[in-house]
């Protein structure tokens, strides 16, 4: 009688367990998606940042490269487009 009485209590120990682990596990993956979204904002946020800066400083450089009292050579190195600056970067990548 005992027998038939210890593996029920069992069974259900374990599935308590085994349900409490899982909910755990999900518990602990939701914080960490949660973390992960909100860093993906911050990195989208600063990206936006750094795409405005970079658009400010190229109107600088094409109305400094067009300033009658810039030398040709100055103005022809303050010409580099966005796209230009990323290949470079790309290039340099790719060297390291």
């Amino acid at each position: 009688m005992l027998r038939f009485g210890l593996i029920p209590l069992v069974l259900l120990i374990g599935t308590g367990w085994f349900a409490w682990a899982s909910y755990r596990r999900a518990a602990q993956a939701e914080r960490a998606l949660a973390e992960l979204h909100a860093e993906n904002r911050a990195l989208l946020h600063e990206a936006r940042a750094l795409e405005r800066a970079v658009a400010a400083a190229e109107q600088g450089l094409r109305t400094l490269s067009s300033h009658p009292s810039v030398p040709r050579d100055v103005a022809l190195t303050a010409d580099l487009t966005l796209a230009d600056i990323r290949r470079l970067a790309e290039r340099k990548e790719l060297d390291d």
